[in-house]
């Protein structure tokens, strides 16, 4: 039989987990996750002042940052299935005790 207060803990601890990679990963890459939207990724890209120097570094530049935001979006979603596997073996773990 699971406790109450067991799986509110091992929620609690999975929120915390989610709460700090906000901090610390997340929120300092977000913007990644808008160069896939077309104008943004124009935007980003023509404010950086090596671009205005050098045009024809335009196109290795957005494959640069798509590349990044492929990175970024499979480490959170890795983040997200391993947190949320640990959460329920831990909820599962705790029925069987």
């Amino acid at each position: 039989m699971l406790s109450l207060t067991y799986s509110i803990v091992i929620f609690a601890v999975y929120f915390f987990l989610f709460v700090l990679f906000y901090q610390l990963y997340f929120r300092h890459r977000i913007y990644l996750l808008l160069l896939a939207e077309h104008a943004y990724m124009d935007h980003y890209i023509d404010k950086l002042p090596h671009i205005r120097d050098r045009p024809d570094e335009r196109l290795g530049m957005i494959e640069f940052m798509l590349s990044k935001r492929r990175a970024f979006v499979r480490r959170t979603r890795e983040f997200v299935a391993v947190a949320t596997v640990a959460y329920l073996v831990a909820l599962v773990g705790g029925a069987a005790l």
